[in-house]
């Protein structure tokens, strides 16, 4: 007996615990609308009813996003329009810094090409110069190719002692020698040579003659007598008055001898000079100073 009472009380409390916790109606027609929309299938006009009232969220969202955005230009403070063309004119700046960087290269590029096309001018100019300088000098020894070169003006000298050999005993003992005097009485055979100008004289050949061949010549100059000339008093050792008194050098030009000294005498070309020995003021040689 005392258990199932204990039994019933128990039952009886736990009943009465869950009708304490009973829903109320409001809450219970609540759950049964939510279990409906739950099982039943979404209709289109939801999704439109949505988008024509937004939330709350997405209007909290806008209101946040309006706040954090910046104000628009139109509020910017004075220091921020100063600013402004301040970037402005540095950014035009850095533009015009950037062109001229690139211009640069390109710049450089066209003058290393004039320098270059100067260069190959200059060098066709060099060329075509040096080629005129050549065809130049081409036409100028063709020419004188072509000219007859200018005749040699030259004359003739000869130095003779013949009469000596006709007058061996007159001539000093000391000198009767074929040194001095060979037995064909030439001392020099005759001789060519070029009149180097105008100006040369009888004088000027016989003293090249003699240098040349080594033939020994003393001589006065033209301030040291009173011929105002040059006068020769001795050749290869024979000197006047070595064969008398009457004896000595004495010279002629195409078979006549002059009456003036040897350096006043100007020859021309194809003269004949021949200096000759006299024993007898020139008698012996055909010569007379009286014109006969």
């Amino acid at each position: 007996m005392k258990k199932s009472l204990y039994f019933l009380l128990v039952s009886f409390l736990a009943l009465f615990l869950t009708a304490c916790n009973i829903q109320t109606v409001e809450q219970f027609e609540q759950m049964e609308e939510q279990e409906r929309s739950a099982d039943a299938p979404p209709s289109s006009e939801q999704p439109e009813a949505k988008e024509q009232t937004p939330s709350v969220e997405n209007e909290t969202a806008e209101e946040k996003q309006k706040v954090e955005e910046p104000e628009s230009d139109e509020k910017i403070s004075p220091e921020g329009e100063e600013r402004a063309p301040q970037q402005k004119v540095e950014g035009q700046k850095a533009q015009q810094e950037t062109k001229e960087v690139k211009q640069q290269p390109k710049q450089e590029a066209e003058k290393s090409q004039e320098v270059a096309k100067s260069s190959s001018t200059k060098t066709n100019q060099s060329t075509t110069k040096q080629d005129d300088d050549k065809q130049k000098a081409n036409t100028s020894t063709t020419e004188k190719q072509r000219q007859p070169a200018p005749k040699k003006r030259t004359v003739t000298i000869a130095i003779r002692v013949d009469t000596l050999l006709k007058h061996w005993d007159k001539l000093d003992a000391s000198l009767q020698s074929e040194k001095y005097v060979p037995k064909n009485g030439i001392i020099l055979k005759t001789t060519t040579y070029e009149l180097l100008s105008e100006k040369d004289t009888v004088w000027d050949v016989l003293q090249r003659a003699t240098k040349e061949h080594k033939i020994q010549m003393e001589y006065q100059g033209a301030n040291e007598n009173i011929y105002n000339s040059v006068y020769v008093e001795g050749i290869n050792h024979l000197y006047e008055f070595s064969a008398g008194e009457l004896s000595g050098w004495m010279y002629k030009v195409n078979g006549v001898y002059p009456n003036y000294g040897c350096s006043q005498y100007v020859l021309k070309d194809g003269d004949v000079i021949e200096w000759n020995y006299t024993v007898d003021l020139g008698r012996d040689l055909g010569h007379y100073w009286d014109g006969n």
